[in-house]
């Protein structure tokens, strides 16, 4: 049918009536945009007595989308200063960013709708809307009225406007402009979609700015290195002809992980060194973009080798000499093996080193198997920072340091305070400059990747980084039964391979630590046979890398259960938990976990 411009309220409220009743849906004679909203708002299970919008409270305030519109909206809302109008301003997802109204009234009807910063009014959530109908269509979107899905938004005219990325066209945000029912729905579009214009040739020239910046640091790099060099951001990756050769694509992948890695956590220039998975190691020089618009991604200069000590590389075959076996730990993967047999050389060299990596990544494991293999009968001492009195707690480090043949591990060294870490330093110093090998204590520190860097690590002359267990998942063959043992009763399980390749395609955020925690509860609920994808705990159904708060544990758990007593049918078990089908596909998505759960 052609669309319709329908005014009379009260005839588009009749004709919804009939829509919800499903009386002679085929002659619902409404706008086609609407009424194919209001077919997926239905599908969604949108409530149309009360809305259910989630809440989201780390919302990005700093994104490229946020500083390209900001001084656009600022002058929209000195124009609209007099008139009772709404400025929201949504990412792709339906969260609003930023919302200004000049007049109260309007605003607090807002809030009590909940169309606030930090709440999603994606359609799947809030019904046919502005914001959430112009995102589901990719176009823009006018919902007047009795036009809206729920009851509550009846008194809004919203006029949404997508907003689209420059290079790739995808949709970034919204514009919506959000006043009474009364008002001029054209005049709101036609403004809306004007603002969204405005935002979009913004976004093009700080895009611009930000690739503009990356590209320069890129060539300057490549100028001034002879080696491999890699730039990227969230939008772009450039390589030099260096990097494409030297490397292949299973270690350029790689690369790019670490890289990627090292942009999400990095805001300073730095350098690590990474195995990749030949068994070659390459050294990471980093430095961060910035430009007017704002961090622009940052440059990567690289330099491949066979890593910098001999016996840190040897290889494992007959007639040369063999890696040993390190009592306590496991894992054949290349990025892991080189990790360990690295440590072990600093070890035998006597040398004093630094040791990062992600919590729970297996730092204290390793240099643990590396002095039992060498020296199980001297002690091994584990120094947490002081708490408290730091005078006795350097007298404890002083003591520990007198223990010939031992191995004292100073952990979390980020967390030991400046003055105290200058005493260290001085200790550490007389402990180096040590003539007699034979009876000097060796010494490491561990620290935590993405912390700040301490004076103490700084000051060791070797530095190594653990590699997660997702750059070495590999292992999870070698690891599940190892850690199985270790815990009673669980020596009487094994692992299947679909629960393994399940295992795998998690992201373990808390690393070997999470695996070993997962495995514990199993062994709690199933004393023998075969671990099946059914028995994994909800944890190890997810992808999510990143740790989830309490909460957000919780209720993936709940989640998961709430699948498993409802054979798998997210409707049953979205009433099971109090949500709506249309929540708990979001959550799913948000959680990582996959359906069917056996899969």
């Amino acid at each position: 049918m052609a669309d319709l411009q329908l005014t009379d309220q009260r005839w588009i409220a009749d004709e919804r009536a009939r829509f919800l009743s499903h009386a002679a849906e085929q002659d619902v004679h409404v706008r086609r945009m609407i009424l194919a909203s209001w077919y997926r708002s239905r599908e969604s299970n949108v409530d149309i007595d009360r809305l259910r919008v989630p809440y989201i409270a780390d919302r990005d305030l700093e994104s490229p989308l946020e500083r390209s519109a900001g001084a656009i909206l600022t002058k929209l809302q000195e124009q609209l200063q007099a008139e009772s109008v709404s400025i929201i301003l949504t990412d792709q997802t339906g969260l609003v960013l930023d919302r200004r109204s000049a007049e109260m009234a309007i605003t607090d009807s807002l809030d009590q709708v909940q169309l606030a910063p930090g709440f999603t009014y994606a359609e799947e959530y809030a019904g046919t809307n502005g914001i959430g109908t112009a995102l589901s269509s990719g176009a823009a979107a006018l919902v007047a009225g009795r036009e809206h899905y729920t009851d509550a938004l009846g008194q809004f005219a919203c006029a949404g406007a997508p907003i689209h990325h420059p290079t790739n066209r995808k949709v970034v945000g919204v514009l919506d402009l959000t006043s009474w029912s009364a008002s001029s729905g054209p005049l709101l579009m036609a403004l809306a979609t004007a603002t969204a214009g405005q935002i979009e040739e913004e976004l093009r020239a700080q895009t611009g700015l930000r690739e503009l910046a990356l590209f320069e640091d890129y060539l300057t790099a490549c100028r001034h290195s002879s080696g491999p060099v890699l730039a990227m951001n969230g939008d772009v990756v450039m390589t030099n002809e260096h990097l494409r050769t030297l490397l292949d694509t299973a270690e350029q992948n790689a690369l790019a992980s670490y890289a990627a890695d090292t942009l999400s956590s990095a805001h300073r220039a730095t350098q690590r060194t990474v195995d990749l998975p030949t068994g070659r190691v390459a050294h990471l020089k980093y430095a961060p973009t910035s430009s007017e618009a704002g961090p622009a991604g940052g440059v990567f200069r690289i330099r491949v080798g066979a890593g910098a000590d001999a016996a840190a590389n040897a290889v494992v075959t007959s007639g040369t000499r063999r890696i040993p076996t390190f009592p306590g730990i496991v894992g054949s993967g290349a990025a892991w093996a080189r990790c360990v047999a690295q440590v072990n050389s600093c070890y035998e060299a006597g040398e004093m080193l630094a040791l990062r990596g992600e919590p729970g990544a297996g730092k204290r494991a390793i240099l643990r198997a590396v002095h039992m293999l060498h020296e199980p009968a001297r002690s091994f001492r584990l120094i947490q920072p002081p708490d408290g009195d730091d005078d006795e707690w350097l007298a404890e480090l002083v003591d520990s340091l007198r223990a010939p043949g031992g191995m004292v591990v100073l952990v979390h060294a980020e967390q030991i305070g400046e003055e105290t870490s200058v005493a260290v330093g001085e200790l550490l110093s007389d402990v180096a400059e040590s003539t007699d090998p034979a009876r000097r204590v060796r010494v490491a520190v561990t620290v935590t990747s993405g912390e700040a860097a301490d004076p103490i690590a700084a000051a060791f002359p070797r530095s190594i980084e653990v590699p997660p267990l997702r750059h070495h998942i590999e292992d999870l063959a070698e690891l599940v039964p190892h850690l199985l043992a270790q815990l009673p009763g669980g020596g009487r399980l094994t692992m299947s391979v679909a629960a393994l390749s399940q295992l795998a395609r998690a992201g373990w955020p808390g690393n070997v630590d999470q695996l070993r925690g997962m495995l514990k509860s199993i062994v709690k609920v199933r004393h023998s046979g075969v671990i099946e994808v059914s028995d994994l705990p909800p944890e190890g159904r997810a992808s999510v890398r990143r740790m989830l708060s309490p909460i957000e544990a919780l209720e993936r758990d709940a989640i998961v259960q709430a699948l498993i007593d409802n054979d798998e049918n997210p409707t049953r078990a979205a009433a099971a938990v109090g949500m709506s089908r249309a929540t708990i596909y979001r959550k799913l998505r948000q959680y990582g976990v996959t359906l069917p759960l056996n899969a």
